[in-house]
């Protein structure tokens, strides 16, 4: 796992524990893409965190990963485990950070799912770009226009 992101801001800003969802979906590297697959379509997500037997962050999957890692080369879901498409050791950022700081980390990598972590590296929740819009839509410009 990557170091954190930290961001600085005034006292009165939003924070990404403000926005952020709690019940992260999970899986374990050695999962197939099939199984995968189905968490996010039963919790209606479109990542998935993968974690290792303690607990830490050591990958992420999306629904676009999927499609151009597995579908778009024509591998066998079933046969495929998610170690081997997983985006390994993703950017994270602190659950106390301000939630500015997610959307310009969000726009500076091009990512549209960012774990968040307490001050011990723990995964604590998720946050996407739907999510910083419902609580603070005046960061659409961060997100959408810096990437451009």
């Amino acid at each position: 796992m990557s170091e954190p992101f930290e961001g600085t801001s005034d006292v009165e800003e939003l924070r990404v524990s403000d926005a952020m969802v709690t019940n992260v979906v999970t899986c374990g590297p050695d999962e197939n893409v099939t199984k995968a697959a189905q968490k996010m379509a039963e919790n209606d997500v479109g990542s998935v965190v993968i974690v290792n037997e303690k607990g830490s962050i050591v990958g992420i999957i999306t629904e676009g990963d999927i499609v151009r890692r597995v579908v778009a080369k024509g591998l066998d879901p079933n046969r495929t485990l998610v170690r081997h498409i997983m985006t390994p050791n993703p950017v994270t950022i602190y659950e106390d950070a301000p939630l500015s700081a997610a959307a310009d980390l969000m726009s500076r990598k091009r990512i549209g799912h960012l774990p968040v972590v307490d001050r011990d590296g723990r995964l604590v929740g998720i946050i996407t770009r739907s999510d910083i819009i419902r609580y603070a839509p005046g960061l659409l410009e961060i997100l959408y226009l810096k990437s451009v």
